[in-house]
Parts: C-alpha cells; sequence; structure tokens
C-alpha cells in the first residue's frame, strides 16, 4: 500500500498567497473515465466510512466519488481556468488522445486541509509514455507543479480519518480492481477549478 508524503506546494501556501495565487482554484485538465461502482457491502458493515466535508465550497469531498465522475488529472496547476483557453489546450493537445488506463494499486493522500480531517483514497495509474506526453503537453500553459513530479490518480473516496478504515478500504479496492483497464472518454474534461 502506497502512503503518500509528497513534497507540495501545500506546505508553501503562504509564499503563494502573498503573491495573490489561491492554490484551491487552479485551472484542471482532466481525462474521464468509466465508473468504479461503489462495493454493496459497505452500505451493510461501515456505512460510517465515508467522509462528507460540511463546506459547501468544498463540494468535491463527497463520500464514494469513483462512481459519479471519475478522472485522471492530466494538469492540475493552469494559472488560468482550462475552461477559459480551451483553444491554448487544443493547440498543445493536437493530435494527442488515449483509449484507456490501467490502475496499478490503491493508496492513500492525507488531507491538506487542517480543518478537514480524511483520507483520500486512489486508485494509482499505470504511467504510460502516452500518458506522460499527454502531462507534458499540457506543461507548456503557464502553470505551478502542486506536487512533485506526476504522479496520476483516480480519487476514489474521502474516509473518516480512521486507519482501520481507510486500510480496509484499500485492501478491498485492491483485491477487486487492482490492474484493471478503464476506457477514458475521447473529449478532455476542461471542468472547473478543482481536481
Amino acid at each position: 500500500m502506497k502512503t503518500e508524503n509528497q513534497l507540495s506546494a501545500h506546505q508553501f501556501k503562504a509564499m503563494y498567497e502573498k503573491e495573490g495565487i489561491d492554490l484551491a482554484t487552479l485551472g484542471c485538465v482532466m481525462l474521464d473515465t468509466e465508473p468504479i461502482p461503489k462495493p454493496l457491502m459497505y452500505e451493510r458493515e461501515i456505512p460510517e466510512a465515508f467522509y462528507t466535508s460540511p463546506d459547501e465550497k468544498k463540494f468535491w469531498i463527497k463520500g464514494y466519488v469513483a462512481d459519479q465522475t471519475p478522472h485522471v488529472t492530466l494538469l492540475y496547476g493552469l494559472m488560468t481556468p482550462a475552461n477559459e483557453q480551451p483553444e491554448n489546450i487544443a493547440t498543445v493537445m493536437e493530435g494527442w488522445s488515449l483509449d484507456s488506463v490501467v490502475i496499478e494499486e490503491f493508496g492513500f493522500f492525507e488531507s491538506t486541509m487542517k480543518d478537514e480531517p480524511y483520507y483520500c483514497i486512489v486508485g494509482h495509474i499505470e504511467v504510460t509514455s502516452k500518458l506522460l506526453e499527454g502531462h507534458e503537453r499540457l506543461q507548456f500553459l503557464p502553470h505551478i507543479d502542486t506536487f512533485a513530479g506526476y504522479r496520476p490518480h483516480i480519487t476514489i473516496a474521502y474516509v473518516v480519518k480512521d486507519e482501520a478504515i481507510r486500510d480496509r478500504v484499500i485492501n478491498d479496492m485492491n483485491k477487486m480492481y487492482a490492474g484493471k483497464e478503464l476506457t477514458v472518454s475521447r473529449k478532455l474534461n476542461l471542468g472547473g477549478n478543482k481536481a
């Protein structure tokens, strides 16, 4: 199981705030994938496992999310929201496409927000040369790298800050979905401002 204590721009948040940059509102380009169904056993066995933010502005922190709008982030950190620069994105992505991605294994990220006590369960995606090319093409646009290195993943769920629940969900997902190939949409998701 991968534990993620990765170098992050959030560690330097005050510096970005001084520059007038809000790390939570940077632009994002995503690849939508087919949904990953929520295992039915969770409703019976651990219905209290999933965490939803009480803050409406953090609308994306909403329990099990992989059955709703799963996606792989190609690049988060654009200085201009992706949906405000479709022509620029089309220019750098011309001739690029990807049919599918593979989940290598599941792991987690710690919450980057002190007021949100959760673990973010993720499916780590196999980094292929084609996927990496898509990420690198988008880096030609003005952006901030919010994490060191490109570690593509699909957010599966936000779970309560409980190690036993976190580990159970990760182990269950690995048994059911590790190695699964997911079809991706032909169209890039220029979304709003959240990855």
